[in-house]
């Protein structure tokens, strides 16, 4: 019975010690992620949404040209309120719903947000299909540098931006119903209060066997 105890004894603490080292290989992980500033690249969730860990967007402007070949520069950090980019190709089927629904000013996710448009550039879309479907009054944006930052994964693709170009919400729909159901899905998780560990919290460096 004692040899019993005594064997116990030391599987738990083996245990221990081996959790104690896979908390300190984790902690050296994030530590080094914070410190490269990465994040794992981003992949197709449910619900069409793209788990990327919300943060900033990786652009605070989108530069690129309009259907005419001028110059056009939307700001995201205009701080006035939200902006919703609609990633829309002229070739992709489900895409047509968008391109006219954009057209008919439909309900937004807050009344001051903003949609704008962004395609791909000339050498990729052609600028007379853009100006055929381009809604008036909705800015848009030819931008292939766009789609390769903001990493656009599938079309028809929606990213929510905060006025300080923080991500409110991201990902596919097939309608604007479905589109508005996702952020404001999206929304709520994002700001729904997580228990978080910072890389340098001093707990994931204690050794469990002491506490």
């Amino acid at each position: 019975m004692t040899a019993l105890i005594i064997l116990e004894g030391v599987v738990i603490l083996l245990l221990l010690v081996l959790v104690a080292g896979l908390l300190k290989s984790h902690a050296e992980i994030l530590r080094e992620l914070h410190r490269l500033g990465g994040r794992p690249e981003g992949e197709i969730g449910p619900r069409g949404v793209r788990v990327t860990g919300l943060g900033q967007a990786p652009l605070t402007e989108i530069t690129g040209s309009d259907p005419s070949g001028n110059e056009r520069t939307v700001s995201l950090t205009h701080g006035r309120g939200e902006t919703l980019i609609a990633f829309l190709s002229t070739g992709c089927a489900a895409c047509q719903v968008f391109w006219q629904t954009l057209s008919e000013k439909p309900e937004m996710p807050t009344p001051s947000t903003r949609p704008v448009i962004i395609t791909k550039g000339s050498e990729a879309e052609s600028p007379g299909q853009v100006r055929k479907l381009a809604p008036a009054g909705v800015p848009l944006v030819m931008s292939s540098d766009a789609w390769d930052a903001f990493k656009v994964p599938l079309t028809p693709f929606f990213m929510l931006v905060g006025g300080e170009g923080q991500v409110l919400g991201e990902g596919s729909a097939m309608s604007w119903d479905q589109l508005l159901g996702l952020l404001e899905r999206s929304r709520a998780d994002a700001e729904e209060p997580v228990a978080a560990i910072s890389p340098d919290d001093p707990t994931l460096y204690e050794n469990p066997i002491q506490r």
